[in-house]
């Protein structure tokens, strides 16, 4: 449900920095579409080919390419001077052809949303080739399965969407019986990190967490490949390949989504104060991250609202985006707060 503005309209301008602060007009509890959309329309090099890609509704056959066709030309229209309030309704449209959960107009996750949308985008411009089958020797070192498990990867799936933001977890498990460790490496959209129970935490103590060593026993043992039966085991993550962009979701809430956490969680915010090497699987010092943008949540899951905060790419001041309305320039000290939900960083 939309929330009250508290935050004070920007004054029009025209200047090459003013581009793109543009609105999103709510269509019907369509915060969380307008805040990822805002998300996205800041993420450099996406808007960049979006604003460059041609809009022909005669290549758009499949249910995909439409919504790649509509988000093209909204992007454009919200990146054209003069132009501060846009009606996402064709997108909307085109989306819930593809996606029934969203044609009406009940308020839905924004990370979910997320997923669906970048799914889209990445099929309807892959032209990768189905069908071959991965045989990786099990004698290779843990980076060569890796390097070939990628390739295998990006032959299937080609796009841009997944240049920009998919990376590579390694998974490890481990036989508490016989010592024999297996690996296998799979690809992520995003990082679904839980909150620790303290009211406030720092977003590495999230990323601690998520990649921690944890327990497989009972019901959940596995089969050992060495000791041919089911054993206790242990199971960890590490980062193999880090993204472009990196987006990290903070798990709010509960899987029934009747219960959310407001910790706060204080994330970097300046250029390059993000450094995730010590998640890596690999020693690397440089993995630094930049923030650039933030969908928030709040409210409770009754009755909640999504707002956008983001970094113009050209004055590098920080937006709300609050549906159509946008704000002056926020400090940067005014951005960590208990409704961040998903962080979007860019890799320095």
């Amino acid at each position: 449900m939309p929330a009250v503005n508290r935050t004070r309209r920007r004054q029009i301008h025209n200047t090459p920095s003013e581009l793109g602060l543009c609105g999103l007009r709510n269509i019907g509890n369509t915060c969380f579409m307008n805040s990822v959309i805002q998300c996205l329309s800041h993420t450099t090099e996406l808007t960049r080919f979006l604003r460059a890609h041609h809009t022909s509704t005669r290549t758009a056959t499949s249910k995909d390419q439409q919504i790649l066709h509509e988000f093209a030309k909204l992007i454009q229209e919200m990146w054209t001077t003069n132009v501060h309030s846009v009606t996402p309704m064709e997108l909307k449209r085109a989306f819930s052809t593809k996606h029934r959960m969203y044609s009406d107009y009940n308020q839905q996750d924004a990370q979910e949303f997320l997923r669906f949308f970048l799914d889209s985008l990445h099929s309807a411009l892959n032209t990768g080739v189905k069908g071959e089958t991965l045989n990786i020797d099990d004698n290779l070192s843990d980076n060569k399965k890796a390097d070939l498990t990628w390739e295998w990867y990006a032959r299937h799936e080609n796009s841009l969407i997944r240049d920009l933001f998919v990376g590579q977890l390694k998974s490890t498990l481990k036989c508490t019986t016989c010592g024999n460790t297996s690996v296998t490496f799979d690809p992520f959209w995003d990082l679904s990190v839980p909150l620790p129970s303290s009211s406030r935490c720092k977003l590495e103590a999230c990323l601690d967490l998520f990649i921690r060593e944890e327990v497989l026993d009972g019901d959940e043992m596995p089969t050992c490949s060495k000791c041919k039966t089911r054993r206790k085991c242990t199971k960890s993550f590490t980062i193999q390949r880090f993204p472009k962009y990196l987006v990290i979701h903070l798990k709010r809430f509960s899987e029934t989504r009747w219960s959310k956490l407001s910790n706060i969680v204080e994330f970097p915010t300046a250029d390059r104060e993000l450094n995730m090497a010590s998640y890596g699987a690999n020693a690397n010092s440089n993995v630094h991250y930049s923030l650039y943008a933030i969908s928030n949540h709040m409210g409770s899951t009754a009755g909640g609202h999504y707002v956008a905060l983001c970094k113009h790419p050209v004055s590098h001041k920080w937006h709300e985006f609050n549906d159509n309305s946008v704000s002056d320039a926020i400090p940067e000290n005014c951005l960590v707060s208990s409704s961040a939900y998903i962080l979007f960083y860019e890799r320095a």
